[in-house]
């Protein structure tokens, strides 16, 4: 039996570009799985669907605590996405 679980945790982008992102989430995603990210972009929210090509936990310091690393591909870019990072 096969299911689906979306979990909604507030991430923060360390780094973004036309083809993908680099974001610091207090949960891990697999590696190779499809996500659907929600970004706020001037006030908008635009989905974005994206590949999860890299993951690395961080042990941080201080109130920071332990995180993952989460590399984002997109895998197709909204137009406004692409025209606000220009």
């Amino acid at each position: 039996m096969w299911g689906t679980l979306e979990v909604t945790r507030q991430a923060r982008v360390v780094n973004i570009s036309r083809s993908g992102a680099l974001i610091a989430s207090p949960v891990p995603a697999a590696l190779d799985s499809t996500q659907t990210v929600k970004l706020l972009l001037e006030g908008h929210e635009i989905k974005v669907e994206a590949r999860v090509r890299h993951l690395k936990r961080v042990v941080g310091a201080g109130d920071e605590g332990a995180h993952y690393r989460i590399g984002l591909e997109f895998l197709e870019a909204p137009a406004v996405l692409v025209h606000a990072l220009e």
